[in-house]
């Protein structure tokens, strides 16, 4: 009974800052006073969902990069660690290999090849392991939320015995892992120390770095008052970007697999953006997905062919040329409205 009474009363205070909190906050923004619904907005975005397909995505960047750079890519062991969204990434990029066949590389399942390889052992086969042939290996790596648990997990594996062979090493961190509340310095801070510690232990693992993914922005009237006392999605892309540009600063000159800038340029050239606070910062593009884990086919595709730029750029003919971002990056908040 207790319970039920808070419940109505939470609801009641709701409704209130809704009502009376909307106008304050259209004003602050300086957006209309009549706001389509959650329901419309969301209906909105489900139809530009649907007009984005893989057949949509450019990929003549990847027909730019030469086959010397492939075939060298094609003898490298690339360990790629990853939570839920990197699994669709991966899809990404076979979906990419199956439209470009010349490009020719392999993608595997690390644990799988694991299993593989401790089968072989058990029929005789000396020394087998995961990484006995080369190719992109992939894996979830901590739990969501979580970002040090996933650092401490990369780090951990690149400085065992399992990572004699690898020659690239990627890290992607799940937008769950950067929040409103989320000590962007702290995290990087960490992940700057395993980069250190890796290299120090493994000089010929190449580590191309990557910028946290997006979530969609907030629409409806509810969304409008999260904005006006800093809370809800918008805020924590706005975390998110902060993060992203301390680690393109931090990074500077070292490979950088830039998702972020890449969910937020739509299809047609232009940036989804969200307002915090009087700034705008980048934004999933409803084309690429809805929710934190699902991407569209053109989201996956998108991904996938970022990926394999960044990989273009690990090649040893890449290497003789300046290290560059797979796209330019953001320079903090993009203005005020």
């Amino acid at each position: 009974m207790r319970n039920a009474i808070h419940r109505a009363a939470a609801t009641a205070t709701l409704t209130i800052l809704v009502a009376g909190g909307l106008s304050a906050a259209t004003r602050a923004w300086g957006v209309q006073d009549a706001q389509p619904s959650a329901k419309q907005t969301k209906e909105t975005r489900k139809e530009t969902q649907a007009k984005g397909n893989a057949a949509d995505v450019d990929l003549a960047a990847l027909d730019k990069i030469g086959e010397t750079c492939w075939a060298d890519l094609r003898g490298k062991r690339v360990y790629f660690a990853h939570g839920d969204l990197g699994g669709e990434i991966v899809k990404g990029v076979e979906t990419v290999l199956q439209r470009k066949s010349e490009i020719g590389l392999q993608v595997f399942s690390y644990r799988g090849q694991e299993r593989e390889a401790h089968r072989r052992e058990r029929q005789g086969a000396r020394d087998a392991e995961a990484f006995d042939r080369p190719g992109v290996f992939h894996e979830t790596v901590g739990h969501d939320g979580e970002p040090e648990d996933k650092i401490d997990a990369f780090e951990e594996f690149l400085l065992s015995s399992h990572a004699a062979k690898v020659d690239v090493a990627i890290l992607k961190l799940s937008c769950s892992d950067i929040g409103r509340s989320t000590d962007v310095n702290r995290v990087l801070d960490r992940y700057a120390q395993a980069v250190e510690s890796i290299r120090k232990a493994h000089p010929k693992i190449e580590i191309v770095h990557c910028t946290a993914p997006l979530r969609e922005p907030d629409h409806g009237a509810k969304a409008a008052v999260k904005k006006m006392v800093g809370v809800g999605p918008d805020a924590a892309n706005a975390n998110r970007g902060r993060y992203n540009d301390l680690l393109r600063k931090r990074f500077d000159g070292d490979t950088v697999l830039d998702i972020a800038r890449a969910e937020s340029r739509r299809l047609d050239g232009t940036e989804e953006t969200v307002a915090v606070k009087g700034e705008r910062w980048p934004a999933l593009a409803p084309e690429y997905g809805m929710g934190s884990h699902e991407l569209t086919e053109a989201g996956r595709v998108t991904l996938g062919r970022e990926l394999l730029l960044s990989l273009a750029k690990c090649c040893a003919e890449a290497k003789d040329k300046k290290p560059t971002v797979t796209a330019a990056p953001t320079e903090g908040a993009q203005g005020t409205d």
